[in-house]
């Protein structure tokens, strides 16, 4: 069995690098569920057709009786399932693998036609289009805060330095996001996603 959870850990490493895994282990159903969503989103718009590892509950299960947090994150990729996710599936004990669909902003609707997804992922005009650098996207004299409250989060969540580009840019899309919904500058909507990072740091912190 020893011999057998090596091997595991072994294929897991090599097809699941530190950037494409997400711990989830110790959140709420809610926490673990707005991560993910977020996590997904910024895979789709950056890398389609990635492999992604979700972690939940190791040295945790119960055979036959599935965790809140499991059913609550198997719910949401159910949902995302046809539109930003391509497939998922239990992978070993308290994980969930899956992959994010090559063509995130077209899915199929009950009838079986294509539509396109006015919300999250590439349209078919972006789909194999590169890129630029989130920084020539935002405004010079807004990328001091933008940069705060990406490494705020890239921190909070473990995630490396080689994918700070990945949550910058997230950290713009959500901000423009909630400037055109709540009618605000894009200056005060990424105060106020700065500010909530500050919060949730200082929260891990004392929770320490």
């Amino acid at each position: 069995m020893t011999h057998l959870n090596e091997l595991f850990r072994e294929y897991e490493s090599r097809h699941y690098p530190p950037t494409r895994r997400l711990d989830l282990q110790g959140e709420g159903a809610a926490t673990a569920c707005d991560r993910t969503r977020r996590w997904i989103q910024l895979f789709a718009h950056e890398q389609p057709g990635a492999d992604l590892l979700l972690v939940l509950e190791r040295g945790k299960r119960r055979e036959g009786k599935k965790s809140p947090v499991r059913l609550a994150v198997e719910g949401l990729l159910n949902d995302l399932s046809g539109k930003l996710v391509d497939w998922w599936q239990p992978f070993g004990p308290g994980s969930i693998a899956l992959r994010i669909a090559r063509d995130p902003g077209m899915f199929r609707n009950a009838k079986g036609e294509s539509v396109k997804d006015n919300g999250e992922g590439r349209t078919p005009e972006t789909a194999g289009a590169a890129y630029l650098h989130p920084e020539a996207d935002i405004p010079e004299e807004l990328l001091p805060l933008a940069r705060r409250a990406a490494e705020l989060r890239r921190t909070r969540e473990g995630l490396g330095v080689s994918v700070m580009e990945v949550v910058l840019r997230g950290i713009w899309i959500e901000a423009q996001a909630a400037a055109m919904t709540e009618g605000v500058s894009f200056e005060t909507a990424l105060r106020r996603i700065m500010k909530a990072e500050e919060v949730k740091a200082y929260e891990d912190e004392d929770w320490d």
